[in-house]
C-alpha cells in the first residue's frame, strides 16, 4: 500500500502536494516578466517548469484565459503604453512588445480598440495637447 494514497495519511499527502506545488516556478511571475520575448508556448512551458499541457492547464487556472490570448492583449496593452509615451516608431513598438512583425501588430491593435496604431497615437496627441 502506498503512504499517500492510504486515507488515513490525508494530512501526510497534503503536506507533499502543497511542498510539491509551492516547489514550482511561478507562471504568473515569468510571464509578467517575458511576455515582451518573442517566444512559443513551448520555451513559455519549458521556462515554467512545465509540459505544454500542464502550463496551459496551470496558465488558465491563473489567468481564466489561454496564454495565447492573454499574450496577445498584454503585448498589446504594453504597445498602446508605448504609443501613449514615447514617439518610437510603430515597428520598434511592435518589436519591443514582442510582436514577430508589425503587420501582425498593427493587424492585433486594429482588433483590439479599432483604431490602427498610428491613428490611436494622432487621437492621442490630440487630446493631450
Amino acid at each position: 500500500m502506498n503512504i499517500l494514497t492510504d486515507p488515513h495519511n490525508r494530512e501526510i499527502a497534503d503536506y507533499f502536494w502543497e511542498v510539491h506545488s509551492s516547489s514550482k516556478i511561478s507562471i504568473r511571475d515569468i510571464m509578467e516578466t517575458y511576455f515582451t520575448y518573442n517566444m512559443s508556448m513551448e520555451e513559455f512551458a519549458k521556462l515554467c517548469g512545465r509540459s505544454l499541457s500542464t502550463f496551459k492547464n496551470d496558465f488558465y487556472s491563473v489567468y481564466n484565459t489561454s496564454p495565447g490570448k492573454w499574450l496577445i492583449q498584454k503585448r498589446l496593452d504594453y504597445g498602446k503604453f508605448l504609443l501613449e509615451t514615447t514617439d518610437k516608431s510603430i515597428s520598434d513598438i511592435a518589436f519591443e512588445s514582442g510582436f514577430k512583425n508589425q503587420s501582425h501588430f498593427t493587424r492585433s491593435f486594429k482588433e483590439s480598440y479599432n483604431k490602427s496604431p498610428l491613428k490611436f497615437r494622432s487621437a492621442h496627441t490630440l487630446t493631450a495637447k
